[in-house]
């Protein structure tokens, strides 16, 4: 049996989870919001919390210990609210507790009455956070049975086109792309080929089948996008809101998406992405593999589905990252271990330089499996960026303990001569040194340097005791809308 097929059989015998440890929970939980974000760029997956319990019952030094940064404030802030029977002889005890985030969208049809979200107990120790796509689902400007015809064929002067938020995506029937985010515009072109392949996507029965609108009644935290088609001189408009329309059209979207290689519009060249961008890396990308796809959803299934088809876990994206840094990054289930003990490259680098351990630590995570197998803690990007520097920008004393302990230098300094503690205390400020770019994600601004709340004197206490210094002094970041 070959390489691969072994590496395929891992990944079968491998039982995907966080934690282990006795996770404990209180006998009800207070009701939670999936977190609007998370749900718009489509983020699932587990976050592991540890806390303590006050003699009182309730439960103090509460802090994330894995988890897609996307989610952990919202399991955080709902574990802060727990309260549990009075139990003197278990206060300051140390405990953990699992919330599985998952997003639950139909393939068709449509069950309305459930809630938005559903938090309950799984029965083992966990805490089921649910987001239910189909509260209150409607659907209006429905075709008729002859508007569920598709067009005959491609004509002069007919586009398919893509809005979402402040961001519109144009490919002409002559190939010409039309990119605009905002006031910033850019435009190129593709092959004959290539448009004849797109519009054949969007002339499909099941496309033209769909109704003008779906929403959710009553959901005020969702998604929106949208497309319209031109094709044979007759229009197709389809919108929805809360990731409530079918499959087909998330496909088609996607379809000119890769297309149009918005990616590369969105993040600009792919051999200059940073590797903090690998948290919104849902967009199709050049090179980008169903294996890496898998890998960072954390989706077994499709792990091994890859695998079988022939993706290999050596192969690299344009940025030159592998399948092991998106499992770094991973928001679901992590497949880190068994990468690990296939004997793939821990420290192999991105066209930036980056590696496997500054992708875990720019979603605010020390992989400890990485660590074991010997991940250099003090590589250095080709900006002199260490993994200390990005982990430290969520400011999770836990993590940055980790680093520090399996021998990162607190006292580096990167080609700006800034050091961990300059990283800290920017992203406390406001403005983080090294930030993701992605069209939904909102920013907020400050009145002071308090972005990390109470985690930032103690990560900053960490810093200095091993040596870092402030080079700069940072101000809150007032300016965003």
């Amino acid at each position: 049996m070959s390489a691969q097929l072994g590496v395929l059989a891992t990944l079968f015998a491998l039982t995907f989870g966080v934690c282990h440890a006795q996770t404990v929970v209180p006998a009800s939980l207070p009701g939670l919001t999936y977190p609007p974000l998370a749900r718009a760029a489509r983020v699932q997956g587990d976050v592991v919390v540890s806390f303590r319990r006050t003699p009182e019952g309730r439960t103090i030094d509460v802090a994330p210990i894995s988890g897609h940064p996307l989610l952990r404030a919202a399991a955080v802030e709902n574990v802060k609210s727990w309260r549990f029977e009075p139990r003197p002889e278990l206060a300051e005890q140390a405990d953990k507790a699992t919330f599985h985030f998952r997003l639950n969208a139909p393939n068709h049809g449509y069950d309305g009455g459930q809630p938005a979200t559903k938090v309950e107990l799984d029965g083992t120790g966990g805490v089921q956070v649910i987001s239910t796509f189909t509260t209150g689902l409607e659907r209006s400007e429905c075709p008729t049975a002859a508007e569920r015809v598709p067009p005959p064929a491609v004509i002069s002067g007919d586009f398919v086109e893509v809005r979402r938020w402040n961001e519109i995506v144009n490919v002409g029937a002559d190939g010409s792309i039309l990119w605009k985010q905002g006031n910033i515009s850019q435009r190129g072109q593709i092959t004959p080929t290539e448009v004849k392949s797109l519009f054949e996507r969007f002339r499909a029965p099941a496309v033209w089948g769909l109704c003008g609108r779906y929403d959710q009644a009553g959901l005020l935290d969702g998604g929106s996008s949208s497309f319209k088609a031109r094709i044979g001189g007759v229009e197709k408009s389809v919108g929805e809101y809360g990731d409530a329309a079918p499959p087909i059209f998330r496909e088609v979207e996607l379809a000119v998406d890769a297309s149009a290689n918005t990616h590369q519009w969105r993040h600009g060249e792919p051999k200059t992405e940073s590797i903090a961008e690998i948290i919104f890396e849902y967009l199709p990308k050049p090179g980008k593999t169903k294996l890496m796809d898998a890998a960072h959803g954390g989706d077994k299934a499709a792990l091994q589905a890859a695998l079988a088809a022939g993706d290999k876990l050596t192969d690299v994206d344009a940025s030159g990252w592998t399948p092991l840094m998106y499992a770094a990054s991973s928001y679901g289930d992590s497949v880190v271990s068994a990468m690990v003990k296939a004997a793939v490259d821990v420290n192999a680098r991105s066209k930036r330089g980056e590696t496997a351990l500054m992708a875990s630590a720019a979603m605010g995570m020390a992989d400890e499996d990485l660590l074991s197998a010997g991940a250099d803690v003090n590589a250095v990007n080709d900006v002199g960026m260490t993994a200390l520097m990005l982990l430290v920008q969520h400011g999770s004393p836990d993590e940055i303990r980790t680093l520090l302990k399996a021998g990162a230098d607190a006292r580096k300094k990167d080609s700006e001569g800034r050091t961990a503690l300059d990283y800290l205390n920017a992203a406390n400020c406001g403005s983080p040194i090294i930030q993701a770019k992605d069209p939904q994600l909102m920013t907020v601004a400050y009145l002071r340097c308090n972005a990390l709340g109470d985690d930032y004197q103690k990560s900053k206490q960490l810093l200095i005791s091993a040596g870092a210094k402030e080079t700069r002094t940072f101000v809150p970041d007032a300016h965003h809308n």
